[in-house]
C-alpha cells in the first residue's frame, strides 16, 4: 500500500502525461480512479512537499546569509588584526633605530662614524621590510602578478616556436604582454612561475620556461588516449628588464602534436622584492 502510495503521489505531482506511453490503458484507468477516490489525501501530500520546498529554499538563503556574515567578520577580523601587527613591528624598528642612535652619540662622538652608522640602520631597516614574505602594506596585494591562457589550438609546432598566451585574467603591474607572450618584471625579486601543456591524444611534446634563453624548468605532456596536460613550476630570483617566457623544446615534439589552447596556461606572481 506504501508503494502504490509513493506511486499515486509521483504521477499527482509529475502528471500522467510523463508516463502515458509506458503503461496499458487499463491500469492508466484504474490509476485514474485511484486518484480520484484519494483525491484529498493527494493534495495535502502535494501541499506539504510544496511547503517542505519553500522550508528548503529559506533554509538555504538563511544557510548563504550567514556564509556571508561570516565572511565578512573574518575581513574585519583579518584588518583589525593586520594593522596593529604592521604598526607594533613599525614601532619596534623605531625604537631599535633609537636605541642604536643614542648608544652611537655616547659611545662614539665622532659626527662621521654616526652618520654612516644611521645611514646602514636605515638600509638594514629597508632590508627587514622588503624580505617579508608578506608586504609591507599587509594588504595582500602583490605589485606584480599575471595569470594567462591561449585562446585557439595550436598546431604545426616548430622547433623553439614561442608560445604566446593571448588571454590574460590577471595582469597586476602590466608586466605581461599579451602580443608576445613574454613577462618582463619592473621589480627585481623571487618570482614563481607556473605554466601547463595540455597536447592531443596520441601525441606528446616538451616545453621550457625560459629566462633569457636559459632554461628555468621543463614540461612534459601527452598521452596515448587522452588529452594530456603537463605542468611545471620555477621559483627563481628576476632582475627587472629580464624576459620570461614559454617555448617548445628545440627537439622533443611529435609531427601533428596539438596544444588545446584554452587548458593551457601560464601564471607567475612576485614572491618578495631584493636588493
Amino acid at each position: 500500500m506504501a508503494v502504490l502510495r509513493i506511486f499515486l503521489v509521483t504521477l499527482a505531482v509529475c502528471g500522467l502525461d510523463a508516463v502515458q506511453g509506458e503503461i496499458p490503458n487499463e491500469i492508466q484507468h484504474f490509476v485514474l480512479s485511484l486518484l480520484q477516490e484519494h483525491d484529498g489525501e493527494v493534495m495535502e501530500l502535494k501541499q506539504e512537499i510544496q511547503s517542505l520546498r519553500q522550508e528548503v529554499s529559506l533554509l538555504q538563503s538563511s544557510y548563504l546569509k550567514v556564509l556571508l556574515e561570516l565572511d565578512d567578520i573574518r575581513r574585519k577580523e583579518n584588518k583589525e588584526v593586520s594593522v596593529p601587527m604592521e604598526a607594533e613591528i613599525n614601532g619596534k624598528i623605531q625604537e631599535l633605530g633609537i636605541k642604536n642612535l643614542s648608544s652611537q652619540n655616547t659611545t662614539q662622538p665622532n659626527a662621521q662614524h654616526n652618520s654612516a652608522g644611521s645611514k646602514q640602520l636605515q638600509e638594514n631597516v629597508q632590508h627587514v621590510r622588503k624580505g617579508r614574505i608578506v608586504p609591507h602594506n599587509m594588504n595582500g596585494n602583490y605589485q606584480t602578478a599575471f595569470s594567462t591562457y591561449i585562446s585557439k589550438f595550436i598546431s604545426n609546432l616548430q622547433h623553439n616556436q614561442q608560445l604566446v598566451f593571448d588571454i590574460a585574467i590577471l595582469n597586476n603591474g602590466n608586466a605581461y604582454d599579451e602580443t608576445s607572450g613574454v613577462f618582463t618584471p619592473t621589480t627585481k625579486g623571487v618570482y614563481v612561475l607556473f605554466a601547463t601543456i595540455t597536447t592531443s591524444p596520441g601525441k606528446s611534446l616538451e616545453a621550457e620556461i625560459v629566462k633569457n634563453g636559459n632554461v628555468l624548468c621543463r614540461i612534459y605532456s601527452g598521452d596515448n588516449t587522452l588529452y594530456s596536460p603537463g605542468s611545471n613550476m620555477a621559483v627563481a630570483a628576476l632582475d627587472i628588464g629580464d624576459r620570461i617566457l614559454v617555448r617548445i623544446h628545440d627537439h622533443y615534439h611529435d609531427d601533428g602534436v596539438t596544444i588545446d589552447g584554452a587548458f593551457s596556461t601560464f601564471s607567475g606572481f612576485l614572491l618578495y622584492e631584493t636588493d
